[in-house]
């Protein structure tokens, strides 16, 4: 069963009192469900949160069996809900909003359009980057054509950096399940096709029985994805894609990407599967931004020309 995704509005009143017998209205302009396309049901308004009355299981190995649900709030409105003692996940307490407090800047390797490339916390290696929408979206499904071409932008770059300098072949990967800003993790895998890759990919979902559909390059994926439901999406270095459809009848490992390219046919690093084993120290994470960095220079696609920047 898919897990519906559409959007609610809370509208939360005031206890109203009799003394002084004043009354109040709140209008709404309601559109019927027939008269709207899938793709705006699914749309997320900016101000959307988490339903705060949903005490949501995130822990890796538990299956969600209650309906997931948002609510938003008009904008400079508080959202703190009565009886919730759940985080507003935006803004400043999320930990990839560019301009959240709570964001480690220190792995911010470039800055472009409404997207920046920072190293993975835990990286599988030290060319393991992602691409990080600036502001809060949720996965690639709710970005529009621009924020999708700044994508684009990095993953063509990335893809010439992994081969020129690395010698290597581009794995791209984005997980929308528990998580609710979009992470899209690249890794350069060496010595190894497409085709040896999408074949270990093929392996673990078999061996997982999950359900999964392959998108030649050029062929829209999106469509593909039923409204509200979550995804597991790779891409490969000819831009081929495979899609992972998650449901409630199946767990979906969330460390998926990194077991399959951490075992022993792929990056044989299997005890690296897990993000939280492979933590490094401050001082060390700075140090592959800077070598990081460096080497992107060339490739970067929104890099500044210092000579431009002084005239």
């Amino acid at each position: 069963a898919v897990v519906s995704r559409r959007v609610r509005e809370a509208v939360v009143s005031t206890q109203s009192t009799g003394k002084t017998k004043m009354k109040w209205l709140y209008a709404f302009n309601i559109t019927p469900l027939k008269h709207i396309s899938d793709e705006e049901l699914r749309k997320q308004p900016s101000e959307t949160t988490e339903n705060p009355y949903i005490e949501m299981e995130r822990e890796e190995g538990k299956v969600e069996d209650r309906k997931r649900q948002h609510f938003y709030s008009t904008p400079g409105e508080k959202r703190k809900m009565p009886g919730s003692d759940q985080p507003n996940k935006r803004g400043d307490s999320c930990w990839f909003c560019l301009k959240s407090p709570n964001v480690e800047k220190h792995l911010v390797i470039s800055v472009g359009g409404s997207m920046y490339l920072a190293l993975a916390k835990g990286a599988l290696s030290a060319d393991h980057v992602m691409i990080i929408p600036t502001n809060h979206i949720k996965c690639q499904q709710f970005l529009d054509d621009d924020q999708q071409a700044d994508v684009e932008k990095f993953k063509s770059s990335l893809r010439s950096l992994y081969r020129t300098l690395k010698k290597s072949t581009a794995v791209f990967f984005e997980r929308s399940l528990a998580t609710s800003h979009l992470q899209i993790q690249s890794v350069p895998i060496a010595r190894y096709s497409v085709a040896d890759i999408k074949d270990v990919f093929y392996r673990f979902s078999s061996k997982l029985s999950l359900e999964v559909q392959e998108v030649p390059a050029g062929e829209s994926w999106k469509d593909l994805v039923p409204p509200g439901c979550d995804y597991f999406l790779v891409e490969f270095e000819n831009q081929d894609k495979m899609l992972f459809l998650c449901s409630n009848s199946v767990r979906f490992p969330l460390q998926f990407g990194r077991e399959v390219l951490a075992s022993e046919g792929l990056l044989n690093m299997p005890r690296r599967a897990n993000w939280k084993q492979c933590q490094v120290s401050k001082e060390q994470e700075e140090h592959d931004v800077k070598e990081f960095r460096q080497q992107f220079q060339e490739f970067d696609p929104f890099k500044v020309d210092s000579d431009s920047d002084s005239d």
